[in-house]
């Protein structure tokens, strides 16, 4: 995916935006989250040393403009890598700190570098002890899903298990579901009283 070609529900033209910017001229995949009407995604941003910078880059859907968000202020989150997602209508990034301790920041006002607060760390452990398989070297982390209702984080692990953690209590527990695919992406989903199809009948 380049990025430089957009275009509405409902009509079949495309717009060019023009070059991306130049954290995004190989490419990038998905985006990670949707927030404020903006879609973001992590990115090499720069350098440290000899170390890497990951930044996050937005895409404002009414301006159809690209923007560098302020990413959360910790160096080793930064350098390390992180995923994005929406906690409680905020944006959220995660990652690993060190070997075992995973770090929950959100950014508590959009666009506004001062206000990300660390809101969860804890060593992410599955019940009996058996640690998360990730990698560090292939940047592979558990995903945050979302936050339930009764206040506990939704996480998806790196072999597609679905894992809730209780803050309170400091647990963790595995869903188990029967029936699906052993290879599954998790993702939120808000109901909408407006259908693509009505949406598309609007455009035209």
């Amino acid at each position: 995916m380049t990025c430089k070609d957009t275009s509405e529900v409902g009509t079949t033209e495309w717009r060019n935006k023009g070059a991306p910017p130049p954290q995004l001229a190989d490419g990038i995949g998905p985006p990670e989250a949707l927030v404020e009407g903006s879609l973001h995604w992590v990115t090499l941003v720069g350098m440290r040393g000899v170390g890497c910078i990951f930044g996050i880059i937005s895409f404002d859907l009414a301006d159809e403009v690209f923007e560098e968000i302020p990413h959360p202020p910790c160096r080793q989150l930064v350098s390390g890598g992180y995923s994005l997602s929406v906690l409680n209508g905020c944006l959220s990034a995660a990652g690993f700190v060190d070997a075992v301790h995973f770090d929950i920041w959100v950014m508590k006002q959009y666009r506004v570098k001062e206000s990300w607060v660390k809101q969860l760390s804890f060593d992410p452990s599955f019940p009996g002890g058996r640690p998360w398989p990730w990698l560090s070297f292939l940047r592979r982390f558990p995903k945050v899903i979302c936050a339930l209702k009764n206040g506990e984080i939704l996480l998806q692990d790196n072999d597609s298990s679905l894992v809730s953690y209780d803050p309170v209590e400091h647990r963790f527990k595995t869903l188990q579901m029967s029936g699906l695919p052993k290879h599954v992406q998790a993702l939120p989903f808000l109901p909408s009283l407006f259908s693509a199809e009505a949406t598309m009948d609007l455009q035209l």
